[in-house]
């Protein structure tokens, strides 16, 4: 299995939960809350994002994005 690794590191990704209008807070119009991970590899994240969309009643809001 190929690794991306940027200045000796590896990247990590965790599961977002997007927000829209009011509940974004403040003057945004959309907000990311971090909600699972962070995750080694893409495939588990994306893995981890289907579940939690499945157990929320189809919810599209969680996302996958670089862990920062």
């Amino acid at each position: 299995m190929l690794t991306k690794i940027i200045n000796g590191a590896k990247e990590l990704y965790g599961v977002y939960y997007l927000v829209y209008g009011s509940l974004a807070g403040g003057d945004e119009l959309i907000n990311a809350y971090f909600w699972a991970g962070p995750y080694p590899n893409l495939q588990t994240a994306l893995h981890k994002a289907q579940d939690l969309k499945n157990s929320h009643q189809g919810d599209d809001s969680f996302v996958v994005k670089k862990y920062s």
